[in-house]
């Protein structure tokens, strides 16, 4: 008789990839995970010590040291919670405050590999500005295991610590397993970031912005570092979602140079997508999967920024200058794919509870919620219905309201939220968004009757449509239509020479279908007009 196969966390295809990750540590990692054999947070003490394990069988590298509260070790670094892991703590102060389950798995890779070779991921200008940094910090950041942005901003966070070791404390804090924490900071909305428990920040940092946040220990304004060394390209392409991931395959594939500039992270809106079920190919795959599989193949073609924000833009003759946060760019064309952010519902309350209650992802902030909390999704289209399904399948009490009496969202989508028994408060708006330290409530109009009532919640996530991100364009002098909308021809050209755009910055049928060819007409179209300028032939 076989013996039954050992039920592993780390499936086989993974372990191959850690295996050469893993071949690249130098010192021994020592990681002491403080865990409990009680009940309170249990399955996510029993999944780290699985975890950790299974990567010490991986790399001989990789040591864990498993505690309880109550012990010397707990005393001598002042632990008080489950699960609980120290990252090579007789050098850094790193602490991950939680399991390192779904995104921060991620996280904790990356923080061994550095404290491995005691070199952080940051570029050469952070470094060099944080040798100014002589006063000690302490850095929280609070993340969701589902959050596809959280790994970015802690990975930096914990960076800080490896360049600044007795000087930067760093601590990443899981908002589910630690609610009372949550609670205490307010920190309902992923990633955000605290620096000597003031909060500086909440969503995806620049790497410059927060460098400068640690070096003040207080919010800041973005700037370019001065004397960047310029960078010459055929092509700038200006955000990372499927429509300038597919422009930048295409265009370097027909012999364009081009870069990628993203502020944020890589997939734009479709990174924070629970599940893509219309895109073919796929019968159903996560946002996030779909993106990073985009983002490894446009990788191999040219380079990709993230993190990186456009501060200034203009035209010169038949040349762009563009300057960022890091560095300096010319080139012969721009592709603007700077898609769409989540609209506002613009009532009272709105802007006071955003982060502590009122979210515009339910993949980043939904977890908090799973245990029964209620919420409400506010819209009626494909994506709050989206939403929707998320949180119910999670565990999350939710409802939907929506202003008119049918859903825009598709019929399989009706359908689902018919058969998850997902109530919906049909003719009915948010008028006021009601808490004290956090949401509590909601007052809702009636829109037939105007009749109001005031429902119990613990959380709003609003999903009532997008608004264009169109600052550049308008730099740039490209007409958009009467919501903001970049105008272009069938080519995706813009009525300013030189400049193009793609995706749901152009408005029409908002779909990653949509976006991906548009990336690909247009880089086809930047390849032919730099061959072979359409403007000069007028001309002539």
């Amino acid at each position: 008789m076989k013996p039954e196969k050992e039920n592993l966390l780390i499936a086989e295809d993974a372990r191959k990839l850690l295996r050469k990750d893993f071949s690249q540590l130098t010192e021994p990692v020592t990681i002491i995970a403080f865990l409990s054999d009680g009940e309170e947070n249990k399955p996510f003490n029993e999944y780290s010590r699985k975890l950790l394990t299974e990567l010490s069988k991986i790399s001989g590298k990789i040591i864990p040291k498993f505690e309880a509260i109550g012990g010397e070790l707990s005393k001598k670094y002042n632990v008080t919670r489950t699960p609980t892991l120290l990252i090579q703590p007789e050098k850094y102060n790193i602490r991950l405050t939680g399991a390192p389950a779904g995104e921060e798995a991620r996280t904790l890779m990356i923080a061994m590999l550095m404290a491995s070779l005691g070199v952080s991921i940051l570029s050469d200008a952070s470094k060099k500005r944080l040798t100014d940094l002589k006063d000690k910090r302490n850095v929280k950041v609070f993340v969701s295991p589902t959050c596809p942005y959280c790994p970015q901003q802690a990975v930096t966070a914990i960076a800080a610590a490896i360049e600044k070791p007795g000087i930067v404390t760093t601590e990443i804090i899981e908002i589910y397993e630690n609610r009372d924490l949550a609670i205490k900071y307010n920190a309902f909305s992923v990633p955000q970031v605290f620096i000597d428990d003031q909060i500086v920040g909440q969503g995806l940092q620049p790497e410059e912005l927060f460098i400068e946040e640690v070096i003040t220990a207080a919010p800041v304004k973005i700037k370019p570092f001065e004397g960047a060394e310029e960078i010459k390209k055929d092509l700038l392409i200006i955000g990372a979602g499927p429509a300038g991931l597919t422009a930048a395959i295409y265009a370097e594939r027909s012999g364009i140079k081009s870069i990628v500039i993203e502020k944020a992270n890589l997939g734009g809106q479709v990174a924070i997508t629970p599940v893509v079920e219309n895109y073919p190919g796929f019968t159903k795959i996560g946002g996030k999967t779909l993106m990073d599989m985009m983002a490894q193949q446009a990788i191999q073609y040219t380079d990709i920024h993230e993190g990186e924000e456009v501060l200034d833009i203009r035209r010169s003759d038949d040349t762009f200058e563009m300057k960022t946060n890091r560095t300096k760019y010319t080139a012969k064309a721009v592709l603007i794919t700077t898609g769409a952010e989540s609209k506002k519902l613009e009532v009272p309350g709105e802007k006071e509870f955003q982060g502590k209650g009122v979210s515009y992802c339910a993949a980043c902030d939904g977890y908090f919620f799973k245990d029964g909390k209620k919420v409400i999704v506010v819209g009626g289209g494909n994506t709050a219905a989206t939403e929707a399904l998320y949180l119910k399948n999670i565990g999350v009490d939710v409802t939907l309201v929506h202003r008119k009496d049918k859903l825009r969202a598709e019929a399989f989508l009706q359908q689902s939220l018919a058969d998850n028994k997902i109530p919906i408060i049909w003719n009915s708006v948010i008028k006021e968004i009601r808490g004290d330290k956090f949401v509590t409530g909601v007052v809702i109009e009636n829109t037939k009757d105007i009749s109001e009532k005031t429902i119990p919640i613990d959380g709003v996530f609003i999903a009532i449509g997008y608004v264009p991100n169109n600052e550049l364009a308008r730099k740039l002098g490209a007409e958009t239509d009467e919501e903001g909308y970049i105008k272009v021809d069938k080519q995706q050209r813009t009525n300013v020479k030189g400049v193009y755009a793609a995706g749901d910055i152009t408005g029409g049928i908002k779909q990653i279908v949509t976006a991906v060819s548009q990336g690909a007409v247009a880089a086809t179209t930047i390849f032919e007009d730099i061959s072979n300028p359409y403007w000069k032939e007028k001309q002539g």
